[in-house]
């Protein structure tokens, strides 16, 4: 009787450990100190040692930053960034399929994976303290990496994307180029900038075609405007981010409020559209629940085109937009230009000058987005002040400026 109590027993317990144990639990955080004394190489070697010991595959995306992936077939997938210096290491969550992850909590299957692969790291920083020697880095591409790569030519521009290693399925995109307006002056080669941008998210971001809606000229009518607006904020996914392109006219009303001028409406007509208001956009995108927010403005504010006519006709030029506010940590906005700036047009390229640097950082593969906005901030200001003092163009960042874009 009692050697059954004990069979039950047993088959309870196992039972509970595959039912009762096995639902969302709090996602592992590592954040570990570096008992040794090793350059930033060393630390390199032993964490993709460690990586490709327990199966993980890797991808070196910065000196500082390795992407991790641990795929069981097409059952589930973990993603993490290892972030590292001479200190210390921590690995953070960065993407899942069929964990169960809720933003908090995921299956126990990634936090088991992490555990171990933060055992072997730890295991190989010991080895490094007791031999005094750095490893051999095993895992074959490690020390230089190749990329694939894709040429794309738009207008005079030619740029050279690195692919993106994996599909970013949970991230979308709206891109936005108006060229040509109905009733309003052209913006030069607003169109042909929002085509390249969208070929960027695309190969470089890894957002597959399809999460990308992109809207160029008589195709971006106010109604088309509000619509995709909504569209996109239904599809963010806790998942991924959200990205949102825009070239073409911004306009400030008589209030000081700015708005996106869509194909087919003038400029004293804004304040009837009160969901393209920037203050309202930014405001509806902050509270979504994804992981960041990227809004790109290749735009001025100053009620003047590019060659500096008025769209508000017979008006003197006394309008003045207010600063742009961001109170998110989720939501980063960089803009071409100071609100009273132009955004120029960037001739011998055939390209919106912003978008033109912008996407020559971001073609090449760089994340951090205070380094590349700091890159094209030097070159746009520096670039507009060949045209002349007048045609000064410096752009501006707004909310996060520390995170990374994908």
């Amino acid at each position: 009787m009692f050697k059954k109590v004990l069979i039950l027993l047993s088959v309870v317990v196992l039972f509970l450990s595959f039912v009762g144990c096995g639902g969302p639990r709090k996602i592992l955080q590592v954040k570990e100190p570096i008992k040794v004394q090793v350059s930033k190489n060393d630390v390199r070697a032993v964490i993709l040692n460690a990586a490709k010991r327990r199966g993980w595959q890797t991808k070196e995306v910065s000196s500082k930053r390795i992407e991790a992936t641990y795929t069981k077939g097409t059952k589930y997938m973990a993603k993490v960034n290892i972030f590292y210096d001479t200190n210390t290491y921590r690995i953070e969550y960065l993407d899942s399929r069929n964990l169960k992850y809720d933003g908090v909590k995921i299956h126990r299957t990634y936090n088991s994976l992490v555990a171990g692969l933060r055992k072997y790291i730890n295991v190989g920083f010991k080895r490094l303290l007791k031999n005094h020697s750095a490893p051999k880095v095993i895992y074959a591409q490690a020390s230089k990496p190749t990329y694939k790569t894709i040429r794309r030519r738009f207008g005079n521009a030619r740029y050279t994307f690195r692919k993106a290693s994996v599909e970013n399925l949970n991230s979308y995109a709206l891109v936005i180029g108006i060229s040509k307006y109905k009733q309003n002056p052209t913006v030069p080669y607003a169109d042909t900038s929002a085509r390249a941008f969208a070929e960027l998210l695309n190969i470089t971001f890894g957002i597959p075609k399809e999460n990308i809606i992109l809207l160029l000229n008589e195709d971006a009518s106010s109604g088309e405007l509000k619509a995709k607006l909504e569209v996109v904020k239904e599809l963010a996914d806790t998942r991924g981010n959200l990205y949102i392109y825009y070239a073409g006219h911004g306009v400030p009303s008589k209030s000081g409020d700015t708005y996106i001028l869509p194909y087919d409406m003038s400029a004293d007509a804004m304040y009837l559209e009160p969901n393209l208001k920037l203050k309202n956009i930014y405001a509806k995108f902050s509270k979504l629940k994804v992981k960041n927010v990227f809004v790109f403005m290749d735009s001025c504010f100053s009620g003047k085109d590019d060659r500096g006519k008025l769209l508000y006709k017979g008006v003197a030029p006394v309008l003045r937009s207010k600063k742009t506010v961001v109170n998110t940590k989720k939501l980063t906005v960089i803009t071409a230009s100071k609100s009273s700036e132009f955004a120029n047009e960037y001739r011998d390229k055939k390209q919106r000058m912003f978008t033109y640097y912008l996407i020559d950082e971001l073609s090449k593969g760089k994340a951090k987005l205070n380094e590349v906005y700091l890159n094209v901030k030097q070159k746009v200001k520096r670039s507009s002040l060949q045209k002349g003092v007048g045609y000064r163009q410096i752009p501006q960042i707004y909310g996060n400026k520390k995170v990374e874009l994908y």
